[in-house]
C-alpha cells in the first residue's frame, strides 16, 4: 500500500472506531466529506472483488531447528519463507502477489 493509502485506511478505522456518521466525524476531523466517501469506495471495490485464488496451501518445512521454513502455495506460486528473511523483501512480494 502506498503512504496515501495507509493514512486514508488508518482515517477510515478511526471513523469505525468513533460510531460517529461520515459527516460528523470529517467536521470533527477537519476533513472534507467528498475525500473521505471517495476513499470508502475505494476501500469498499477493494474488498468486494473476488479472488481469483481457488485455494491456499501453508505448510511448514524442518530438518532442525536451523532449517525450519514456511511454504506457502497459491496454485502453481510457490513462496518460501526462511527464518531470517528480509521483512521488507518478504512484505513487497505479497503486496504484489495481492495486488497483480
Amino acid at each position: 500500500m502506498s503512504d496515501k493509502q495507509l493514512e486514508w485506511q488508518s482515517r477510515m478505522d478511526q471513523w469505525r472506531e468513533s460510531g460517529l456518521s461520515i459527516a460528523a466525524w470529517c467536521r470533527q476531523e477537519n476533513i472534507h466529506t467528498h475525500q473521505m466517501y471517495y476513499w470508502k469506495r475505494r476501500f469498499d471495490q477493494q474488498s468486494a472483488s473476488p479472488s481469483a485464488i481457488d485455494w491456499l496451501e501453508i505448510s511448514t518445512s524442518a530438518n532442525n531447528d536451523t532449517d525450519a521454513s514456511l511454504v506457502i502455495k497459491i496454485d502453481k506460486l510457490v513462496v518460501e519463507v526462511k527464518p531470517h528473511i528480509d521483512r521488507q523483501l518478504l512484505s513487497d512480494v505479497l503486496h504484489l502477489l495481492k495486488y497483480t
